[in-house]
């Protein structure tokens, strides 16, 4: 194999999985401040691809406010689930089984919303760069996944940061920890999860954008990159804010470079066998490897 087609193929998996970050991301967050399976994220990405595609269409703005629309769009998308409906459930005292069944129903009914709304066929991204692709000799790259790259990885350390040193950061952060000891401590806990879903939703939507222009958005786009993005959440371990995006990285090189040596038709599959292999071998991920050592 060439040097540059080498790069390429690892350029390439770092988007991708950059992608899988940022939606594992949310999965992450959520499922620590609630202890919910949000299997509606990857419809939540979707509903920011959507969002940016309108919004790219119809006004013609840069690339970073057609970001910033789909990331507020699925900040919103996913603040309404929980608000609507997860903390109904909860407040009337449905198990934690049935509202993550909840959330493979929310899943179903975006999906329609958006075939209503947006159609069933995919759209395609006007195009947003001035360049296709950056040569150097016979090098290739997309300027998309030089994007998407240092966006996924800048987004991350953007949230540890916030979750590090403010105090609205520190006090998910309790609520993650014991929601009980934070209700007591005064943490408004309603406030605090319903971020926390915000926040998760903010950035699948960010990364709805970033899948969108890199290849279409269709309403259909979101459950099997959502479950990809679970996968890799769970590989980097579930609950982890830093392993949520070296699993996607992980996760994304893993693809791309077993559909090159493989078969591209077995992408998916190779997800799904990963996935069972982490459950058996290192249920905690790779930050409870970690820690065990």
């Amino acid at each position: 194999m060439q040097m540059g087609h080498l790069i390429e193929l690892v350029s390439g998996g770092l988007a991708i999985g950059s992608i899988y970050g940022l939606i594992g991301l949310g999965f992450s967050m959520i499922v620590r401040a609630t202890g919910i399976i949000h299997f509606a994220q990857g419809e939540v990405m979707m509903l920011g691809a959507l969002a940016g595609w309108s919004t790219a269409a119809l006004l013609a703005l840069p690339f970073l406010a057609v970001l910033l629309v789909g990331s507020i769009f699925g900040g919103i998308a996913a603040l309404l689930m929980y608000l609507l409906v997860y903390r109904v459930l909860g407040h009337r005292g449905v198990p934690l089984n049935n509202i993550i069944i909840g959330t493979i129903g929310m899943s179903i009914l975006a999906q329609n919303l958006a075939m209503l709304a947006w159609g069933t066929e995919p759209h395609a991204y006007p195009k947003l760069f001035a360049t296709s692709s950056y040569e150097l000799g016979s090098l290739h790259v997309s300027p998309q996944q030089l994007w998407i790259i240092g966006l996924g990885i800048g987004l991350v350390l953007l949230l540890q940061q916030f979750l590090r040193l403010t105090r609205t950061g520190i006090a998910l952060q309790a609520v993650a920890q014991d929601a009980e000891a934070a209700q007591l401590m005064g943490v408004n806990l309603t406030q605090s999860i319903g971020l926390t879903f915000a926040i998760g939703g903010a950035m699948a939507g960010a990364a709805g954008v970033l899948l969108g222009s890199l290849f279409f958005a269709s309403f259909s786009m979101g459950f099997l990159t959502g479950i990809k993005a679970f996968v890799a959440a769970t590989l980097g371990g579930l609950g982890s804010i830093g392993g949520a995006l070296i699993g996607g990285l992980l996760f994304g090189l893993i693809e791309t470079f077993s559909g090159q040596w493989i078969s591209s038709s077995y992408r998916d599959a190779v997800g799904m066998v990963l996935l069972i292999l982490i459950l058996l071998i290192m249920p905690e991920g790779l930050v409870g490897l970690v820690r065990r050592r």
